[in-house]
Formats: structure tokens, sequence, C-alpha cells
């Protein structure tokens, strides 16, 4: 049922143009999904910008409840240290004899402005006494008749010096203050000597509710203390018991004024029948005025993105019928094998990737052309070059100088030792002539190759005698390895020819196959001849790194090699060339360890 509700839709879009696509595409795939979307996200706003208003006031409450419950504790720190002074409960328990005395003692206590000025939360503290000597003042005051028999002096002092929280009257100021009371006893007898009374700063206090838009109040043992917004003459009373607010914070629906409302909750004291509660009201008709605009502002947004999205497609559509020819033109070149393209698009949309690639492609496969050429001619190239190492190989070995040396070692051999090592020697000379012949463009195998130089050196050291040596070391396994004919014996002959020459005794010549640290092949070909000079070694290194053999007439055989190793195995292959005048040369052939074919890999 599905796939022939499918094959039905695919069916009509197939009879559409772009532009009707696109208008199809933008009402199932932008506005039927819009539509689902507003009303799902207005009814997840509803909750969520209700309970994120509430999370709000709840973190700023908490943080105004934090500042209060400071000044609180600060407050009860400084009831402590006037409580346990010695010298202001010496003054509260001493009968004084005269107004002089009293003064006197007065100004040992001047300690009592430090406390009060170090506080800025608090209006001012006081002692009130039943000491008869005493005389009032700013912080000693004689408790009248009125005040023994008061609630809160009786309250205080029924606690035996446990801390109390209440609303009372400054009998001076006639304002209504938060205060904390506390009885005084004189520690070796427990003689009652007054109450202590501390003044919050009622200001202070307000202040910190000010910044509320909701109404927000501190209510004091049942009773509404501080608010807000102004308190009528008659307090009101508390919204809810006390016992409600559990915790740091509980919100609550309730009924405030007749009207529905949220409230929240923090109690920020409670000891010994006292309880200090912060309140905010936050009225439900507030919530849902935030909550409907969060939601109308949203849907707005969302109905202008669709009506801005509309006019836009139908624009995109022209646009993108235009780039669909143009690309289809250039393809259409391609396929009739006319690789020059127009002008790039500008942008860098899929249309551009399209053309890119095309040109990429176009261009893939001019270069294809141009390395196949290119791959004919090197292949050419490099026969041409195995050809001429052939050839000047053959060259070298038979060269007048060469063929003198040898058929003097020969006669020499011949008058010396009889027949067996004349037929030796020119056994030798015949197995490198026809290895030197043998040799085509393919590598063959460096065992055969190290034969061949070791035929090469046994007819040098019949020529030298004994005023030449030299050994072939293998630091590796080179079973079936492959390596490019006529590699190593040239470079063995220049050691002769160069270095060796002259020798008169002491001289060798050693070779050592090994691998390298990134395990290709390593040939090192080592004498103490004669050596080179730094200039002329200069000289070579440079035309081992651009030099040709139709660029030299000396030096052949070595940029030769180097130049065939770089053609067949790469540029990072080739010869390392090292040498000291008078103390001897180093080659080293770097080439990749390649097994013959057929022949399978072999380790080193």
């Amino acid at each position: 049922m599905k796939a022939r509700l499918a094959n039905k839709i695919l069916t009509v879009l197939n009879f559409l143009k772009i532009r009707q696509k696109l208008l199809a595409m933008y009402c199932i795939a932008f506005l039927m999904p819009l539509v689902l979307i507003a009303v799902v996200m207005s009814w997840w706003l509803y909750g969520i910008l209700e309970k994120w208003q509430i999370a709000q006031a709840q973190t700023s409450l908490s943080q105004t409840a934090t500042l209060f419950q400071d000044m609180i504790q600060s407050t009860e720190e400084l009831s402590d240290s006037l409580y346990n002074n010695r010298a202001v409960n010496d003054t509260l328990g001493r009968t004084f004899q005269s107004a002089q005395e009293v003064y006197d003692r007065y100004m040992d206590l001047d300690f009592l402005d430090d406390f009060l000025h170090s506080n800025t939360d608090l209006y001012t503290f006081r002692y009130y006494t039943e000491n008869s000597t005493l005389l009032d003042n700013s912080y000693f005051i004689k408790a009248t008749e009125d005040v023994i028999r008061s609630t809160w002096y009786r309250n205080a002092r029924e606690q035996d010096g446990k801390i109390t929280w209440q609303m009372k009257e400054d009998s001076i100021t006639r304002r209504r203050m938060l205060v904390l009371t506390r009885a005084v006893f004189r520690k070796p007898d427990g003689k009652f000597l007054g109450v202590m009374v501390i003044f919050l700063n009622s200001d202070r206090i307000s202040r910190l509710l000010m910044h509320y838009q909701n109404e927000t109040f501190i209510s004091v043992n049942g009773m509404i203390e501080f608010s807000s917004t102004d308190l009528p003459e008659t307090r009101r009373p508390p919204l809810i018991n006390d016992g409600n607010a559990q915790g740091e914070s509980v919100s609550i629906e309730t009924k405030y004024q007749g009207e529905n409302v949220v409230a929240l909750m923090n109690r920020l004291y409670r000891e010994r029948g006292n309880t200090i509660i912060l309140t905010q009201i936050i009225p439900r008709k507030s919530l849902l005025h935030t909550t409907l605009t969060g939601i109308a502002i949203s849907v707005l947004i969302m109905l202008s993105g669709s009506l801005i999205s509309l006019m836009l497609i139908v624009i995109f559509s022209r646009y993108f019928g235009k780039r669909v020819n143009y690309i289809n033109g250039e393809i259409n070149k391609v396929v009739q094998n006319n690789f020059e393209l127009g002008p790039r698009p500008e942008g860098t949309d899929e249309f551009v990737e399209i053309y890119d690639a095309l040109a990429t492609t176009a261009n893939n496969i001019k270069t294809l052309i141009d390395e196949i050429y290119q791959h004919k001619l090197n292949q050419e190239q490099l026969l041409s070059r195995q050809n001429d190492i052939r050839f000047k190989m053959l060259a070298s070995q038979i060269n007048p100088h060469f063929l003198f040396n040898t058929l003097e070692t020969i006669r020499m051999q011949a008058l010396a030792d009889g027949n067996r090592d004349v037929a030796q020697t020119i056994k030798l000379l015949a197995k490198i002539l026809r290895h030197n012949l043998d040799v085509s463009e393919s590598p063959v195998a460096i065992m055969e190759e190290i034969e061949a130089v070791s035929n090469y050196l046994d007819i040098q050291h019949l020529r030298f005698s004994n005023r030449v040596s030299y050994d072939i070391i293998f630091m590796t396994d080179v079973t079936n390895i492959g390596i490019l004919p006529l590699l190593i014996q040239p470079l063995v002959e220049n050691s002769f020819s160069h270095g060796l020459e002259s020798t008169q005794s002491g001289g060798f010549i050693y070779i050592v196959i090994d691998s390298d640290k990134n395990g290709d092949l390593s040939i090192l070909i080592k004498d103490n001849g004669s050596g080179i000079s730094k200039e002329k070694l200069a000289q070579l290194n440079e035309r081992l790194q651009t030099g040709t053999v139709e660029n030299f007439t000396s030096s052949i055989g070595m940029v030769n090699v180097n130049q065939r190793i770089k053609l067949f195995y790469g540029e990072q292959y080739g010869i390392e060339l090292e040498s000291e005048l008078n103390k001897g040369t180093s080659v080293t052939i770097h080439v990749p360890r390649v097994p013959l074919a057929g022949k399978g890999d072999a380790n080193g």
C-alpha cells in the first residue's frame, strides 16, 4: 500500500516542472511540518516558560534569602561577642557609688562604637538593665516597670540566654524593627544582668525586596513585617502557615486576595518558636501573559519565515533552472569530446561542484592522454640509456689500456706460472664480456651482478697482485632480489681507474650489501685510493643531481648509473658520493628491495 502511494507521488512529480516541484516540496516538506511544529511547540512552550519563570524567581529569591541569612548569622555572631564580653558584664553587675564613676566606666567601653560601626546591617544595640546605679546612654538603658512587664522582655529572660528574634518598636525612634533579644547572666553565680537587644537596619532589609516586580514580603512570627510594596496600617495576615515551607524553596498554588497565585516560600529562620519566612507572590495571569507572549512571538517568527521562504523559493526556482541548463550544456560538450569548457559559474553551491568535477574530469582525460604519450617517451628514453650504457661499458672493458694491461697480465702469468693461470684469467675475462653483452633493460638477480663484479675483481687482483685486496660482504639476504644490470661494475671500475691505479701496496676495495632504515637496499663500494678534492667532489655531486650522460665527457659511468636508477626506480633513489683527498672514496647505491618477478618477496 505504501509502495503504491509512493509510486503515485513520484509519477505525479515526474510530470511537473522544476518550479512546480519546488512549490510542491515546499508545501509538503515545510509548511505541513511547520504547522505541526507550531502546535507542539506552543504546548511545550506553555509548560517550559512557566517553569522557567518560576525557576528564575526561585533563584532570585534564594539569593535574597542567602543575603538575609548572612545578615542574621553575622548579628548572632556579634551577640555572642557582646554576651561574653567581661567588661560589659562587669558594668551591668557593678554597683556604682557616683555618677562620675559611671561616666568613667562608660569611657572604658568606647569599643562598643567599633562593634556598631563595623557591621552595617545593624541600626543599633542596647542593654536594658535593672541596675539602678547605671545612667542611661546610647548603649545602657534602665528598664522601667513597663519594659519589665513587656512580653518581649519576659520572653527573653525566660530563654536563659538563648537568642530570640522578634519585631519590636524602638522606644526612641518609634520605628518597628526586627531585633535580636538575649538575656545576659553573670557567669559565676548566674545572676540576671539585663536583656541585650540588637536592632537590624530596616532600610537595608527593605532594599533587599525593592527590586522585585512581584509582591515579595518577609513575615516574622506569622505577621508580614517587610514588603516590596507599601504596607497598609493594619499588617496583612500571613498567607500560608510556615509549616508549609519545607526545604530551601517551595512553590505553592494558592489564592491571595481573591486571586490565583503561585507563592514561592523560603524559610529564613526557625528556632525556639521564632519563624522568619521570605515569600514572593506571582499572579497566575502574569505567568500566563508572559507565556502567551512568548508563544505569540514564536508563531509570528515562524509565520514570517514561511512567507519569506515562499518568496525565496519562487526566486530560487528561476535561478535554479538557469544553472541546470548551463551545466547540462557543459556536460554535452564533454560527451562530444570537446574538453574546452565555458567560464566557471559563480558561487560555491552544488552546481559549481558539478562544474568543478566536470572540469577536473576533462583535465584528467587530457592529462591521461599526455601521460600515456610521456610514458612511451620515457620508456624509449630508458631503453636508449640501457643500450647506451651497454655499449659504453663494453667499450670501457675493451679499451686499449684495459685490454693491454689484461693481456700483459696474461703474458706475465704465462711466463711465471704456466698455462693453468692463463686459462683462468682468460675464463674470467670471457665471463665479464659475456655478462655485459647479455644485459637487457630488465632487472636481473643481484647475485649475477655480484658474480660479474667478482670476476672483474679477480682479474684486477691478478694484475695488481698483493698491491690491492678486495672483499664482498653480505649484511642482508638478497636471494631472489632483482636489480638493474651494470649498476655496480662501473663504480668498481672507477675505484681502480681513478683511485687505486697508482697504489704500490696496502690498497683495498670492498663491497657491502645491506638494508637501510627504510628497508631498501644499500650497496657500498669503498676504497682507500687517492680520493677526490673538495672542489671536484662538489662538481661530481652537482653532476649527479642535474647532469646526463650527454653533457659530460668524464665520470660518464657514475652519472649514467645515477640517471638510470632515477629513471627506473624514482627520484628518491640514486647514488650518494663521499670522498676525502688521499684517504679514499665511498659510493653508496640506494635502490628499492624488489623481488624478481615470480620469485616472491625476500626479507633482509
